[in-house]
This record gives structure tokens, C-alpha cells and sequence, in this order.
């Protein structure tokens, strides 16, 4: 569809308009496809929910998963909202998002806001949460959000391959962030970027208030949050309960009182929904059947377009077959998409054809991934061109310790195996994010991304562009210059509209490079208990709307 976002950029001033979304009260009946409790929502009822990627913190800065990004998305409140229909951000938090030229941005906070802590929501508060998350020697896991912002760089200092610092940064706060006075924040930017005021609404941007950052350890397990809900507790691998914050005053708050969420190793979570201790959940590929045919649970379930893309990237900083595009080739086109979803996760993934998820963000359109259809014929020869495969070797994939993802990528490499004869072996690793990030893999891994913010940059720069042509992309070494120039040809655009087209060229260039492998979309589905109604799903991460939920508890 090729949604327009909200932020258009011109030559004269622009700002972000507040556009109607959910009223307290969990919402309007009409916006979701839930039947299920009905009534409206009571303010006792407590809401049951699964975690299952291993939180580790909860401050927004350091927190970049879906499951965490759940959690904040009630415990704080940032400058700007997604549209769960359009993409489309609107204003929440800030009155007013304005440019004149893209580079210098103003925000207008809105006034009498506080933390549950009783401290003011004010632009001091974006802006110590802002220069902390950049500051490198505090390694947030957001800290990259930040690197467009004027003295982003004098904040990095340097580091050896073992972390250890060589060299102190030369600054700790962003020269180009402004306090102009409480309630109106100036941001520099190194250069023109239309799509600054659509980041906003991400995690990575949300305040954090001066009592955090004084004992930011207790913070990361103990949050003080601007939202609707409140951390009462968190057992660290075992649950965290969250309670309604009465002193709320945005319009986005339900009205139930309580979310209780529970961990679980991985998704194994579809028991204790059958027996009615969760009230949401997806089942596993051996029970996707059964659900199906169930006529009640069909009454309880929701699905919509995802946002999410699973791919298949290589060790492009390590020698191996994979660095011939010709390999890449072959292992795309030996690659029964269709046929391992139709087994295993049917109505749950689609084939991917392109790095940009179609229909979901600005910019995303099928078909740019040429060699992404299933042809046994084309893929030996690929693989030929490329010099075939080392005799007695096997193919490891490695991946991280998922139920659902193992049997998805034990399908992937069977397929594989049995198109060109390529043993395989499955690299379940419970610290796969740790060793991805130091590069210790010795062949391809599976990776997954779904945007911060709609815009299909977001599917680009972050997962592809580095500025290192020496090492490349820090995940799997990628580098070209002609991607970057057509990512920077985007950046410097003067409209949104004129970005987002600067952007496709980028992805054509990794259409050509097929740097990895685009390999299924994630549908958003869920099944509900009869507690809850109103459902609607996030279209990014695909979790449930918790603001909008209705939840009667019976």
C-alpha cells in the first residue's frame, strides 16, 4: 500500500499531527476483531501474559526486543504513537515535531506531565536519557539511534577487540541536543534526514527520569516509567507484575488493573493457555492443527499483516563459500518457502521476496529478491558456478534455542540437503545474540528484524549500512559504497516521499549484492482466552495493543 507517514517534510515548517487514536478505556469496540469478555474492561481485573526472550533489563535505552518493547510500551510513554491501522506516528508526549530544513528539529513537550516518581516530563528529561543511551562507554543497545545527532561521534571514544577502552571519548552529552527551555527540546542533526520525527515513538527515545540514571542497576529491573502501568515486581526469569498507575493523565490508559507476565523458555507457553492461565498465545507448529480445527479457539483468534522478516545471513567476515554470491544464489533458490510453511506454520509466515516487508511500511514492495522462488534447476546451478561444496563438510546454521524457529530452520536446512546435497547441522545456542555480535560463527545464521518505525530505511541502514568499508556491517560483514551513497541520497532527500524512493534504490543494490536471504514474513496471529476483547495487534511487532485491550477477568 505504501503508506505515507505523517511527518511530511518540506522546505517550510512541518509538524507532526496528532491524529485520533484510542480514547481511554481501552479503545472503541470497533477497532478490534475480539469478541471474547465484552462490557468494557474492570478496573480489578488482571491481564495474564507470556515473556520468552530471556529480559535481561528494562530501560528503554538498552532494551531492542520484541518482548521488552512490549513491557515499555505501558511503562513509558515517548514523544510520538504509532497508528496500529496506518504506521502512521502522531504526537502523544510532544505537542508539536517541527523542521523547516530537516536538520534542526523543535519539539514542544507537553506541559504538567510527570514521572511515577513525581519528577517533571520535561525536555531535560529526553535529553539525560537521550545522552546517556549515546554516551559509548555506557554500550546500550541503542546507542545507534543516536549516531545522526551533531557530537554523536566525540562520544564514542575507541575500544580493543576485548572491550577494553584505548581511547576516552571526548564528550558526554550531544552538542547537537538543545534545552531551550523545560517544555522545548532543539535537536541538530549531522545532516538532512526527513525521517527524524518518525523515530520518535521508538523505546531507544523515551525519557528517563533523574532518579533512574542515579542508580540506573536498580532502574533496569525496577523502572520509573511516565506510563500507564507501574513495575511492582520483577523476578528475573520467573515473572513481572505490573499494576495501573492512578495518577495517569494521557488519554491512552485502560482500564483493567494489573498485567502479570510470565517467562517461559522459548514459546512454551500454549499448555498453560489451554489451561487457562495465559490469555494470549500462539501454538507450536505440532499443535497448529489442532487449534485450527478447534471451533471455539476459531472464535478467539485475530491475525494481521506482519511486519517481521526472518532471514538468512553469512559470516561475509569469514572465508567460505558463502562469500560467492553464486552460493548465496544456490542456497535461496534451494529453498521451499511455501512448502515448509504449508507444513509447519501454516496462516503464520509468508514467503519474503524482498529486505522491505511489503504493505507495512512506506517504500515496502514485493518481488525486489530475484532469486527468492523455490528452483531446484537454477539452485545446482548456482551452486556449480560458485564451485560446489567442500566434500565431507557440513553446513552449520546457527540460531538461537526457539521450539518453533529450530523446526523452521530444520525444515530450511533439510531442504537445502535435499536440493543440492549439502549436509547440514543445526547451532542451537542459548548465547546466540552474544556470539553474533562478536562474530563467532563459522557459517550462516538466521536473523530477524522488524522495524522501530515506519519507514523503510528502517529495514536498510540499521541491519546493512556501517561506514566501515575495512570490516563492514558489524553482524555478518557487509559493506558497499554504493548502498550507503543510495541510503545517503535517501537521508538528504527533501520530502519523505522523495526519501523513501532514494531508499527502494538502496534496496535494489542488495537486490544485486544479496548480501543475505530473505526467507519468511511473520503473520501476526494470536489466539485470546474469553477475558479479554478489543484485540488488535501491533503491526510491528505483532504482540497485542495492550492499551486498547478489554480484560473482565470472567
Amino acid at each position: 500500500m505504501g503508506r505515507r507517514a505523517a511527518v511530511a517534510a518540506t522546505a517550510t515548517a512541518v509538524a507532526l499531527v496528532l491524529a485520533s487514536c484510542s480514547g481511554g478505556g481501552g479503545g472503541n469496540d470497533d477497532e478490534g476483531d475480539g469478541g471474547g469478555g465484552g462490557g468494557g474492561s474492570d478496573p480489578d481485573a488482571t491481564l495474564n501474559l507470556a515473556l520468552s526472550q530471556d529480559v535481561e533489563t528494562l530501560l528503554p535505552m538498552d532494551s531492542n526486543v520484541g518482548d521488552n518493547i512490549s513491557v515499555l510500551d505501558v511503562v513509558y510513554d515517548g514523544l510520538v504513537r504509532y497508528d496500529p491501522e496506518t504506521t502512521e506516528p502522531y504526537n502523544y508526549v510532544a505537542e508539536s515535531v517541527e523542521t523547516e530544513d530537516n536538520t534542526v528539529w523543535t519539539i514542544k513537550i507537553k506541559p504538567d506531565l510527570t514521572f511515577q516518581n513525581g519528577e517533571p516530563v520535561d525536555a531535560d528529561a529526553f535529553a539525560r536519557a537521550w545522552n546517556y543511551a549515546a554516551y559509548g562507554p555506557n554500550a546500550m543497545a541503542n546507542n545507534y539511534f543516536f549516531e545522526r545527532i551533531t557530537g554523536y561521534e566525540e562520544m564514542q571514544g575507541e575500544t580493543d577487540d576485548d572491550g577494553n577502552v584505548t581511547k576516552e571519548p571526548e564528550a558526554d552529552t550531544l552538542s547537537g541536543l538543545k534545552v531551550v527551555d523545560p517544555q522545548t527540546l532543539e535537536v541538530t542533526l549531522t545532516g538532512p534526514f526527513a525521517g527524524f520525527g518518525t523515530m520518535l515513538g521508538y523505546t531507544g527515545f523515551f525519557p528517563i527520569a533523574q532518579e533512574c540514571l542515579d542508580d540506573i542497576e536498580a532502574c533496569a529491573v525496577q523502572p520509573i516509567g511516565n506510563g500507564p502501568f507501574q513495575v511492582e515486581k520483577w523476578d528475573q526469569g520467573v515473572g513481572l507484575t505490573a499494576t495501573r498507575w492512578e495518577d495517569y493523565t494521557l488519554e491512552e490508559t485502560p482500564e483493567y488493573g494489573a498485567i502479570e507476565w510470565t517467562e517461559y523458555t522459548g514459546e512454551d507457553n500454549w499448555p498453560d493457555f489451554e489451561a487457562g492461565n495465559l490469555d494470549f498465545a500462539v501454538p507450536p507448529p505440532a499443535e497448529q492443527q489442532a487449534a485450527a480445527g478447534d471451533p471455539d479457539l476459531q472464535e478467539r483468534y485475530v491475525e494481521g499483516p506482519g511486519a517481521a522478516l526472518t532471514y538468512m545471513a553469512f559470516p561475509l567476515y569469514k572465508d567460505g563459500p558463502w562469500k560467492d554470491v553464486e552460493f548465496r544464489k544456490a542456497i535461496s533458490l534451494a529453498v521451499d518457502r511455501q512448502g515448509i510453511i504449508d507444513a509447519l506454520l501454516p496462516s503464520q509466515r509468508v514467503p519474503a521476496d524482498s529486505w522491505v516487508v511489503p504493505d507495512v511500511v512506506p517504500g515496502g514492495t514485493g518481488g525486489t529478491c530475484e532469486w527468492c522462488a523455490f528452483d531446484p534447476d537454477a539452485a545446482k546451478a548456482a551452486l556449480e558456478k560458485a564451485g560446489g561444496w567442500p566434500d565431507g563438510e557440513k553446513l552449520t546454521i546457527h540460531l538461537g534455542q526457539d521450539a518453533t524457529e529450530q523446526e523452521l530452520f530444520k525444515a530450511v536446512g533439510d531442504s537445502i540437503q535435499e536440493t543440492l546435497g549439502i549436509p547440514y547441522e543445526l547451532d542451537a545456542t542459548p548465547d546466540y545474540f552474544a556470539r553474533r555480535g562478536a562474530r563467532d560463527f563459522s557459517g550462516p545464521f538466521r536473523a530477524n528484524w522488524f522495524p522501530d518505525y515506519p519507514l523503510n530505511e528502517n529495514y536498510l541502514a540499521p541491519v546493512y549500512a556501517s561506514g566501515d568499508a575495512k570490516n563492514g556491517n558489524v553482524e555478518f560483514g557487509y559493506y558497499s559504497a554504493d548502498f550507503e551513497a543510495a541510503v545517503k541520497a535517501g537521508d538528504e532527500a527533501a520530502t519523505l516521499d522523495e526519501a523513501v524512493a532514494q531508499y527502494q534504490e538502496a534496496e535494489k543494490i542488495l537486490a544485486t549484492d544479496f548480501p543475505t536471504i530473505p526467507l519468511f514474513v511473520a503473520q501476526n496471529t494470536y489466539y485470546y482466552s474469553e477475558n479479554v476483547s478489543n484485540v488488535v495487534l501491533d503491526p510491528f511487532s505483532g504482540e497485542p495493543k495492550l492499551r486498547l485491550l478489554e480484560v473482565t477477568n470472567g
